[in-house]
């Protein structure tokens, strides 16, 4: 039996802020969440082009370990083909929903091979800070991603959008398939992504922040990728 991943956060809320220590049974990362059809299929059709094989449904939910969870601030990966992709995240606990801000590390080359192992090959990073969901449930389609790519000296703007061009977390969850999964196990589920401002980037760090306009705040997180040096 595979044990539950312990992960440390801090929930911030208007009521102030505690230690959140969440069980993490299940790690479920979806894809293909646009909205807007003639978007999502422009999309399909970039990533097909670079050789990625396109979904046989939308939006798709993959099961990865539990283990590639984590908050830390470095990644370290084999190939300086991979990137990551600015995503909100789901923590489902019972009723309770937190969300946060993460991002899936993939290795770009495999995954013209197989989505699903591309994926598995690297951790899937998020803040150790979350909000309760109820918070901004009301206000959902005004959050808005962003994330900033470092590359050497530049850095730039990569992505940002509002939560209104991905489907939201009722979407998801009502739609996620329950094969695999315990009836009340701790759940994490990665949203999917949103669209980039000019393509595919390969970092060498990636800036993320959740930000909520109506009740002023951010959630921020930062991770350096390290290449690991192959046959030592």
């Amino acid at each position: 039996m595979v044990s539950p991943k312990i992960v440390s956060l801090k929930t911030s809320s208007l009521r102030g802020s505690w230690d959140l220590v969440f069980s993490a049974d299940h790690l479920v990362c979806s894809g293909w969440v646009g909205k807007d059809p003639k978007a999502l299929q422009a999309h399909i059709d970039e990533l097909a082009h670079l050789g990625v094989p396109g979904p046989n449904r939308v939006p798709i939910y993959m099961n990865f370990s539990n283990y590639l969870l984590t908050t830390d601030d470095e990644v370290t990966v084999i190939s300086d083909k991979s990137s990551g992709e600015v995503e909100y995240v789901l923590l489902r606990q019972g009723e309770e929903i937190w969300v946060t801000v993460g991002s899936d590390q993939t290795d770009r080359e495999v995954e013209t091979k197989s989505i699903p192992a591309s994926k598995q090959m690297y951790a899937k990073c998020f803040a150790p800070e979350c909000w309760p969901y109820p918070e901004v449930r009301d206000h959902w389609d005004r959050l808005i991603l962003r994330c900033r790519v470092n590359k050497g000296d530049e850095k730039r703007l990569y992505q940002q959008d509002s939560l209104s061009s991905i489907l939201g977390p009722q979407e998801l969850l009502e739609n996620m398939p329950q094969e695999g999964l315990t009836k009340n196990g701790g759940l994490v589920l990665f949203s999917g992504t949103i669209a980039t401002k000019g393509g595919l980037v390969y970092g060498d760090s990636y800036d993320l922040e959740l930000e909520d306009p109506v009740l002023k705040r951010s959630i921020k997180y930062s991770y350096k990728v390290k290449i690991l040096p192959q046959y030592i």
